[in-house]
């Protein structure tokens, strides 16, 4: 069975707690992506999400250059490690509601798999876009 290292993204885009909701937008804009993984020191603790900054910021009108993301972003930091099969993985992002999930080896960031990830990884192999979630969650190998 596929592990999770084996599709996840090794470029994980970080921010400090103190960084700013203006800033951090600014990162997912130039990168490309929805979410930025928040850090105190070296150490992952949460994560701020496109839907974060929208409804704890921007919908309730503060000032984005002003909150800092510490004040905004998902935590507890949902993660799981690289060596746990994908069809664990796919579990607990749809347990949890995430489209996106941070992978832990020994405390440090390795990665992040995604949605995204899982659904390529399943029409890689033959499969329907639209099925690929619940192909992954009901048993991987077999649908």
């Amino acid at each position: 069975m596929k592990k999770v290292k084996n599709i996840m993204s090794k470029k994980v885009i970080k921010a400090d707690k103190k960084s700013s909701v203006y800033n951090i937008s600014k990162m997912m804009d130039e990168n490309g992506i929805g979410s930025i993984v928040i850090t105190d020191g070296n150490k992952a603790t949460g994560m701020v999400t496109e839907r974060d900054i929208i409804t704890k910021c921007l919908a309730k009108g503060c000032d984005p250059k002003k909150m800092v993301a510490e004040r905004i972003m998902s935590t507890p930091l949902v993660s799981i490690e690289q060596d746990c099969d994908v069809v664990e993985a796919a579990k607990l992002m749809v347990s949890k509601m995430i489209r996106r999930l941070p992978v832990i080896d020994k405390g440090d960031l390795k990665g992040m798999v995604t949605t995204t990830d899982m659904i390529r990884e399943v029409v890689s192999k033959g499969k329907r876009k639209e099925d690929s979630l619940i192909y992954i969650v009901c048993d991987y190998e077999k649908f």
